[in-house]
């Protein structure tokens, strides 16, 4: 019901109507972590669209320039830029990218040789009040820079109209993955991506939360459908974390071969949906203490990601949990020790690490693992 039909035709309007604003002036800026407040973008009038490729087409092109052994993420969003094959990035006015891993600092570097780039330099800890300080500091010069980039003063009345518009965005993705946590699971991991999905630029937002709020109504439904309950209730009930899910392919394994993706833990997931930004007090601190409080492995430490998962397992009623490692990214890569340990020693559930890239060369191995991981849950 909710596959990539149903996706193409949200993306289909979102493309037009972002074609409309563009043509009325609308500023589009192109953005590549969860760290970059896009209430800012929008209070500034402009479009946020994020630009990190799941694709394996392009990486070629971005290895005559990168390494072959750095993260697929990085390789595949450089590479559509290098050949200009990617309608986000070509309609994009100017980027925003925030410094979180190596990999993609140094890409970013490159990427500015091609369309105009500002980066956000991110803290390397959110637990200290010199590091909210700073990045307080860092989102006053990004605003500035968007007023002069886009001609458009952000104040902080419509900076506070796009947190509580933002915030509605958030609340309405956890009501989407809150079908999951009854005793029936009502949605797939891959229909949760489809409905939650900004479908390319984050245009009218509005109209977005309203198509969602649609698709809960209609998911709703399925409690009433005996065959879906029956066909549910009996699949593990999977936590997926790790790398954002950009390359759909371990999605597809879990799902096809047996289980169900009741929530995920990634950038487009309950990681950053979760948290919604105070609307009282000064604006900016207000989002610079959210977006700080980002539990990406590229903070030191990155305590708070496990008390994510702690909450997540306790309420989805987990089964087992899969973390995606994208091949090359050593933050994720190295804090899997401690989200092993946590997961098995703390939540006493089954755990399985899955390290792999955007091609297609070892899925049969991963299918093999895949099913073994979903026997031992049955």
């Amino acid at each position: 019901m909710f596959d990539e039909t149903y996706l193409s035709l949200i993306e289909e309007r979102v493309f037009k109507d972002t074609i409309l604003k563009k043509e009325a002036g609308a500023s589009i800026v192109g953005v590549y972590c969860a760290f970059t407040p896009k209430e800012l973008i929008a209070a500034a009038g402009a479009i946020p669209v994020a630009l990190c490729s799941g694709t394996n087409q392009a990486i070629p092109a971005a290895e005559a320039h990168l390494p072959r052994n750095l993260c697929p993420l990085i390789k595949a969003s450089y590479g559509h830029a290098l050949n200009d094959s990617c309608p986000y990035f070509h309609m994009a006015d100017f980027l925003l990218a925030d410094a979180t891993c190596d990999g993609k600092k140094k890409m970013f570097e490159l990427l500015a040789d091609i369309k105009p780039l500002s980066m956000l330099q991110l803290p390397q800890t959110a637990e200290t009040p010199e590091s909210y300080s700073y990045w307080l500091q860092e989102l006053y010069r990004v605003r500035a820079l968007l007023e002069k980039r886009t001609g458009v003063a952000i104040t902080d009345k419509n900076l506070l109209v796009q947190i509580r518009i933002y915030n509605a965005l958030r609340t309405t993705i956890c009501e989407v993955f809150e079908l999951n946590k009854g005793e029936v699971p009502l949605l797939y991991g891959h229909e949760i991506d489809c409905i939650t999905s900004m479908a390319g630029f984050e245009c009218n937002l509005q109209t977005r939360i309203a198509e969602m709020h649609q698709a809960i109504a209609t998911a709703r439904l399925r409690s009433n459908n005996s065959s879906f309950v029956k066909k549910m209730r009996h699949r593990p009930r999977i936590l997926l974390t790790g790398c954002p899910s950009t390359n759909k392919k371990v999605v597809k394994l879990i799902e096809n071969n047996g289980g169900v993706i009741v929530a995920m833990e990634t950038c487009g997931g309950l990681k950053t949906a979760g948290f919604t930004v105070k609307e009282e007090g000064n604006p900016m601190e207000s989002l610079a203490r959210r977006y700080l409080d980002t539990a990406c492995a590229c903070m030191s430490p990155n305590h708070r990601r496990i008390d994510i998962l702690r909450n997540l397992v306790s309420d989805y009623r987990v089964d087992g949990v899969i973390e995606l490692t994208w091949e090359g990214c050593h933050t994720y890569n190295i804090e899997a020790f401690h989200i092993e340990k946590a997961v098995t020693e703390q939540f006493q559930r089954p755990y399985l690490h899955i390290t792999t890239d955007y091609s297609d060369n070892d899925t049969g191995q991963l299918k093999t693992r895949v099913e073994a991981f979903l026997e031992l849950l049955s």
